[in-house]
């Protein structure tokens, strides 16, 4: 099994930094509870929209590696 790689472990913990921010802004938007960094704002939609963009990039990373890894093996 391969060892994870560091830009995978940064894109998860900002995915999980944005998954929090989303959940304290529906619960904060539903009045429910105020929770820190509750209040999502323009500034957090553009968060989120850079957060798919760099899942959607590593992903896309991610799959050309597998290929390459594939091909290599093939060959052999």
């Amino acid at each position: 099994m391969r060892k994870p790689d560091r830009i995978g472990a940064i894109v998860l913990a900002f995915t999980l930094f944005v998954a929090y921010w989303g959940w304290a802004g529906l619960l904060y938007f539903q009045g429910v509870i105020s929770l820190p960094l509750g209040a999502l704002g323009s500034e957090g939609l553009l968060l989120v929209l850079v957060d798919v963009v760099i899942v959607n990039l590593y992903a896309f990373r991610q799959r050309r590696r597998a290929r390459q890894v594939q091909i290599r093996a093939g060959k052999r």
